[in-house]
């Protein structure tokens, strides 16, 4: 029997709870639980509770989930049962306050867990991010702290000097790419306008839906704007600190740089083993690598590259650094 492809596997966890529930709320709506609200009641909170505690057990070590997992899903599992049903199936939850007592004390329970492991992390590590790792999942907090991040330097931050750390050399390259994503921004906003006008005469809440979503893009599109010129690439006497806005940010050991005087083919730009970060323009500056190495990405991922092109505004000087350091290297 063919294995799932590793996406499809890693994700059913997941996906398969979330369709479990879906389908559990959608037969609330059935005529069958219009008629019979208790018994609609009782398969609902039992179909989230049980899809939420398998996902869990199927993700966890051993499929033994901890104590403090169980009752974050349960209470999880509370909220969902309380607000996704059906106004009929709702208010036999409602009509029973032992329910409610039981739902409020399992979520009580875990905030204040919660607040007991978050304290006692930031008392360790002195990273508030870090405490709240340890009681949600680790992408979704990363995630988070990405859009905090980004709506942060999108509205305020304005004239933010470059970062540029002591004893590091900068090499700018926003230069070609300010005037083309300034561009991009104005047209969104463009678009923004007229989409939302149109929408408007059809369908007022999905024209206030897509223009909330719109607005989000053109504070991204300003946040990415304006990373471009706070990172620029960095170079020192250890490494090539590689910089891309917000996007990336990794290290490349002087030692490990193999040649820098061949350019990359057009195929090998296209491969998954060369990071092109000559963002809608030809790199001028291009990094082989002597082996492979594993760099971060934008969500939290690792990604293996074997070189590294790069389009800056002082390739001529950034180039001639590494190739002195190349020379007293073969010398």
């Amino acid at each position: 029997m063919q294995a799932l492809p590793r996406p499809i596997a890693k994700g059913l966890p997941l996906l398969l709870p979330l369709a479990a529930i879906a389908l559990a709320r959608f037969l609330t709506f059935t005529p069958w639980a219009q008629a019979n609200s208790g018994w609609a009641a009782i398969l609902f909170a039992w179909g989230v509770a049980d899809a939420l505690l398998l996902a869990l057990m199927a993700k966890s070590e051993d499929h033994k989930p901890a104590f403090f997992q169980v009752i974050g899903v349960l209470s999880v599992a509370s909220i969902v049962v309380l607000v996704g049903a059906s106004a009929p199936v709702r208010a036999e939850y409602f009509a029973l306050p032992q329910v409610l007592i039981a739902a409020s004390a399992t979520l009580a329970l875990y905030l204040a867990m919660s607040a007991i492991r978050i304290i006692k992390t930031y008392r360790e590590t002195g990273s508030i991010i870090a405490g709240f790792e340890r009681v949600l999942p680790r992408p979704l907090v990363r995630q988070v702290v990405t859009e905090c991040k980004m709506l942060s330097l999108g509205l305020l931050r304005w004239g933010t000097p470059i970062d540029v750390p002591a004893g590091a050399r900068a090499f700018a390259y926003h230069t070609y790419l300010t005037p083309m994503v300034a561009t991009f921004l104005v047209l969104q906003l463009i678009e923004l306008s007229v989409v939302h006008f149109l929408l408007m005469l059809w369908n007022p809440t999905i024209a206030w839906v897509l223009l909330a979503l719109s607005v989000w893009g053109v504070i991204w599109t300003m946040a990415l704007l304006k990373s471009f010129r706070i990172n620029p690439v960095l170079l020192t006497d250890e490494s090539v600190r590689v910089r891309s806005g917000m996007l990336y940010d990794f290290e490349v050991p002087r030692g490990s740089i193999a040649s820098t005087h061949a350019a990359f083919s057009s195929e090998e730009l296209e491969s998954k083993e060369v990071l092109n970060l000559a963002i809608m323009s030809s790199p001028n500056c291009s990094l082989r690598l002597k082996q492979p190495i594993n760099i971060p990405t934008f969500f939290g991922g690792t990604k293996a590259i074997s070189g590294v092109a790069l389009r800056l505004d002082e390739s001529a000087a950034f180039l001639a650094e590494l190739a002195a350091d190349e020379a007293s290297d073969n010398a």
